[in-house]
């Protein structure tokens, strides 16, 4: 008798949790953003948080004028836009680039010593 009462109070009772974890979900807080210009595309990583981010960005470029290959790891300032990279497309060519952003809650400082042998 209360079985349909009972289902149907599980089901909005779920609701509102996967709601509010799709949403939450979706959110970037730091994220990659290109300003393309007449001769250049500029990239910013740009954090939205009320906290500093280190961020690891890899690009994988195509067509573009300088190696832009190396990895780059920068701290990014809480509520800011760093400029990270600029790619300059070669002329008469298809130029587009796919890039990893991997984004950690702090720098981490790595001591490297180098012995000469």
């Amino acid at each position: 008798m209360f079985a349909p009462l009972k289902k149907s109070l599980i089901v909005l009772s779920i609701i509102p949790y996967l709601i509010s974890y799709i949403s939450y979900a979706q959110e970037k807080p730091v994220r990659l953003v290109e300003k393309k210009q007449k001769k250049r595309t500029i990239l910013y990583v740009q954090n939205d948080t009320n906290t500093d981010k280190s961020v690891f960005l890899k690009i994988n470029p195509i067509g573009y004028r300088k190696s832009a290959q190396r990895p780059i790891i920068k701290n990014i300032p809480a509520k800011s836009k760093i400029q990270m990279l600029i790619l300059i497309p070669l002329t008469d060519v298809e130029s587009h680039y796919t890039y990893n952003l991997i984004v950690n809650e702090e720098l981490e400082t790595i001591d490297v010593k180098r012995n000469k042998s």
